[in-house]
């Protein structure tokens, strides 16, 4: 599983591997989308769907080991991952709860078993199936029970605390698992719904053929003969002892060094190369504590790697509304690298319910967002769930307690975040899309000698009555859940996020989006389809209604009138603004009209207006379609030009 074991490898090299829940890393996705490359599905959500459904992520340690591999009839060849981040002398004989620990001393964890737990029993399982086939009689099993107790041995080194009887009734299940999902798409028509697009009851109405799982287990293999390749002797990547990046990119092979220092190795046996695609250079970002060698093009990482963040803590953060967030955290993400004048930095900050992650379809190698040349941070807005939020702020301000956050102090955040942590004085560009609009907008109101450009799309400076009043409708579908019991609900109400949903349909996109079936397109097969498929996987994406209606509050209420010196009066901030500018509204987005903009630009010494047209609506600057996408990519350069 090429994408989970090279984001192990960073994760492992860097030493955070113990890090990655707590970072935000969703090592669920990790896993169904290395499942969905290996068997060359097109969904992304992969294999791993039907394997994991209903099961949790996390494995309550902080150890965690991923490994590929899979069973009898073929499958993927494990990666050994070993400790790292200790000198040789410091190293453990034997892992912590390994296979070291007598059977009768073993304490086995019970309950659902996470994605790693499955990745090593797959690795387990194909480990033995090969030291088994080679045909030495004192390798084979004289039992099942024995093979079992081998496995179980496997797992245990693997940091998988299950027992014998745990993991060959896992690997049963799983392997029932497999067949389903094969009889469904073997016998699925062109055009018919995929199975990854089926309801749990749906799913459980198909039956499997016979040969599926040596069909899996064929394909797996074939895979990945065909992409792996034997690394030369003595090539393990190592960071013991090493700081500097001209180091790394010596003792890295990934980053095109040959040699190993001394220290304890990360020894990989083979690894994967790239999946039909040309590798693009890669680069040495700043992680928190240790160098990180990422991929520069966020179309050719792992979902892990693009959702992997970083956090700023800003201690006691006092808001405009007079509460103090204690221990306030702001998660952020870079791409890049900073000059050594740090004069190439831009802020791209996140909008309503969405995370980093979500703003990266602009960012790329040859685009006006190129970290090849300019250091891009995308912070995180505080209520989204990464950045301090109601459904992470510790008491009091928990859940439906947490206070109310205004624009200006996300952009307050921000500017802690550009100055303190990476000293940075001047912005080369400050852009955003819907509610990241209001924040670039923020951003050169609030700091006009820092900021030399913005580029606000689809957003405004001040939230207009009718923009609030359709924001009303949204609250008011959450709230209407009756799970929602308040804000004080310890399951997430999903039938109020539904609901929300199907507000924000009617919104997103414009009148004649629908009346030319445009959703089509976007590969939906009919209207109800792309409402449940779009928009209300889209609310189902692990939000959370406090933390969206925490953003909603400060959407509602955005207005950079309201800046200290300004009086109320947006018309008197927008002259403030001295950043060169290009606004681009949507030429029918019905949350901010073109004339809203018109009325805006009016007031700003330097700036241009600029539509972007077609149907799309709002949703023209999410990134869903390559003739927008086009259009607004082609404005970044101009204004970076300017």
């Amino acid at each position: 599983m090429a994408t989970v074991e090279a984001r192990m490898e960073y994760e492992v090299a860097a030493g955070r591997v113990g890090e990655m829940v707590e970072d935000g890393i969703d090592v669920r996705r990790i896993a169904m989308e290395a499942a969905d490359e290996v068997c060359g599905m097109e969904d992304r959500e992969g294999l791993m769907v039907s394997m994991v459904e209903g099961e949790g992520v996390a494995n309550g340690g902080k150890r965690m080991v991923m490994v590929g591999g899979l069973g009898e009839e073929g499958g993927q060849e494990e990666e050994e991952v070993m400790m790292m981040g200790v000198e040789d002398s410091d190293a453990p004989t034997t892992p912590t709860g390994g296979v070291g620990v007598e059977r009768k001393e073993r304490v086995y964890k019970k309950g659902p078993w996470s994605v790693p737990e499955m990745l090593a029993l797959q690795s387990a399982k194909r480990e033995d199936v090969e030291r088994v086939g080679k045909g030495a009689p004192r390798e084979k099993h004289r039992t099942a029970q024995e093979k079992w107790q081998s496995i179980e041995d496997f797992c245990w080194l693997r940091f998988v605390q299950r027992s014998a009887q745990q993991c060959q009734d896992k690997w049963e299940s799983m392997s029932a698992e497999f067949k389903k999902v094969k009889d469904f798409e073997s016998g699925t028509l062109h055009g018919q719904k995929s199975y990854w697009l089926m309801t749990i009851d749906e799913r459980k109405a198909f039956r499997v053929p016979p040969n599926f799982q040596k069909e899996v287990y064929t394909s797996l293999w074939e895979w990945y003969d065909k992409n792996r390749i034997i690394e030369p002797a003595g090539t393990g990547m190592v960071l013991t002892g090493i700081s500097k990046i001209e180091d790394l990119r010596v003792h890295s092979p990934i980053a095109g060094g040959t040699s190993s220092p001394s220290g304890v190795l990360l020894q990989s046996r083979k690894r994967l190369v790239d999946r039909g695609v040309t590798r693009v250079p890669r680069k040495v970002s700043r992680v928190e504590g240790a160098s990180l060698p990422t991929n520069l093009d966020p179309r050719l990482m792992t979902i892990a790697e693009r959702e992997a963040y970083s956090f700023f803590e800003m201690g006691d953060f006092v808001l405009r509304e007079g509460a103090t967030l204690r221990g306030a955290k702001l998660a952020y993400k870079t791409w890049g690298t900073m000059n050594e004048d740090r004069s190439n930095a831009i802020v791209y900050p996140s909008w309503f319910s969405a995370r980093h992650w979500e703003n990266d379809w602009l960012i790329g190698p040859g685009m006006g967002l190129d970290p090849c040349k300019y250091f891009i941070i995308v912070p995180n807005m505080l209520g989204n769930g990464l950045s301090t939020s109601p459904s992470n702020c510790p008491p009091p301000y928990n859940k439906a307690r947490f206070p109310k956050i205004r624009v200006e102090d996300n952009v307050r955040a921000q500017y802690k975040l550009v100055t303190e942590k990476f000293g940075i004085r001047r912005l080369k560009l400050v852009i955003g899309w819907a509610m990241g609009a209001s924040q670039a907008f923020q951003w050169a109101t609030s700091f006009p000698d820092m900021v030399e450009r913005i580029l606000p799309f689809c957003g405004s400076a001040r939230t207009s009555p009718h923009n609030f009043v359709f924001l009303e409708g949204v609250k008011a579908a959450l709230t209407a859940d009756n799970l929602y019991q308040d804000g004080w609900y310890e399951k997430i109400p999903t039938k109020g996020l539904r609901a929300a949903a199907r507000v924000y349909a009617g919104w997103g996109f414009s009148q004649s989006f629908y009346w030319n079936e445009v959703w089509r397109e976007m590969g939906y097969s009919s209207l109800e389809d792309f409402l449940v498929g779009f928009w209300e996987g889209f609310f189902l994406d692990r939000r959370d209604p406090n933390n969206l209606l925490t953003m909603l509050w400060t959407w509602q209420n955005g207005n950079i009138g309201l800046t200290q010196g300004f009086e109320g009066s947006v018309e008197k901030a927008l002259a403030s603004i001295r950043a060169k500018a290009i606004v681009m509204p949507a030429q029918q987005d019905l949350y901010y009209p073109v004339s809203d903009e018109e009325y805006e630009v009016k007031f700003m010494q330097n700036a241009e207006l600029r539509v972007i047209p077609g149907v799309w609506g709002h949703y023209a600057g999410a990134g869903l379609n390559a003739v927008d996408t086009k259009f607004i990519d082609n404005a970044v350069r101009d204004l970076l030009l300017m």
